[in-house]
């Protein structure tokens, strides 16, 4: 049984600290800057959230035109919507791609990555080493 042990001390000797704590605390995501101008939304600080996020632009926007049911288009630093949304909308479609393409379902930490083998989509974690099939964006 000593061996066992000893082997269990190495092993959680060579993990990092922060390994067991939930990643949560440093994973914010900031609230959503929404302005309605006419007949469109604009997403101020798009940029920003989808740089704290680790995902491709044009991804999140394509998931979250899609679920609120309209077109949208990146300019400059701004995501623009065709309709009049409130920010709590988008902010609920938000996150529900963060729980389903960002968060691992296994550690719950943020650091996944995309991967596409063949016609299969997978959430790879690099923090434990997860991955998840996920459906296509």
């Amino acid at each position: 049984m000593d061996d066992y042990e000893s082997l269990l001390d190495r092993a959680r000797s060579q993990v990092p600290e922060d390994a067991f704590k939930r990643s949560g605390e440093r994973f914010k995501v900031p609230d959503i800057q929404l302005m309605v101008q006419g007949n469109r939304s604009f997403w101020q600080n798009f940029q920003e959230i989808i740089s704290i996020l680790n995902r491709p632009g044009k991804e999140v926007l394509k998931y979250v035109a899609g679920q609120l049911a309209t077109a949208g288009n990146i300019e400059g630093s701004n995501a623009i919507f065709n309709g009049k949304f409130a920010p709590e909308q988008v902010h609920d479609v938000l996150n529900r791609y963060i729980d389903s393409y960002v968060i691992c379902p296994v550690c719950t930490r943020p650091d996944t990555n995309m991967a596409k083998e063949g016609t299969a989509y997978y959430l790879v974690c690099q923090a434990c080493g997860a991955r998840t099939s996920v459906r296509p964006v």
